[in-house]
């Protein structure tokens, strides 16, 4: 009977450091994490680690574009496999460092040259 069992996985440099109400997402290559509340405030910033890649080694993203979402916690997130947002994380909902409830939608998406940014969800207001 094969045994499952956690290890630990060296990592260098900076990592998205301790936070909770954050999502992790799988998008091959990448593990790719998203806001949170790092213990003194909401986060809306983007971390990626290739596990194709090693030495294992975390980056912020720096997004292209002035449209954001807000700082968030306890929001969901996949990754779309089908139809015009595929290959994108999608984000939904969430609290703000505020304790007020989200119901916006964000796509993240990388472009072939590297760069990353965000695309609001249409939405019937």
């Amino acid at each position: 009977e094969e045994r499952s069992q956690w290890m630990s996985v060296p990592v260098l440099g900076t990592t998205p450091g301790r936070r909770y109400g954050h999502t992790m997402i799988f998008n091959k290559p990448l593990l790719i994490v998203f806001g949170g509340n790092n213990g003194q405030q909401a986060e809306c910033d983007i971390w990626v680690l290739d596990v194709e890649r090693s030495p294992f080694q975390w980056q912020e993203v720096s997004v292209i574009g002035k449209r954001v979402p807000l700082p968030r916690v306890y929001h969901s997130a996949e990754v779309c496999r089908d139809g015009p947002a595929a290959g994108m994380m999608v984000v939904f909902g969430g609290r703000t460092a505020e304790n007020k409830s989200l119901k916006d939608t964000w796509g993240l998406r990388q472009h072939r040259d590297g760069r990353w940014d965000w695309v609001e969800a249409p939405a019937k207001r």
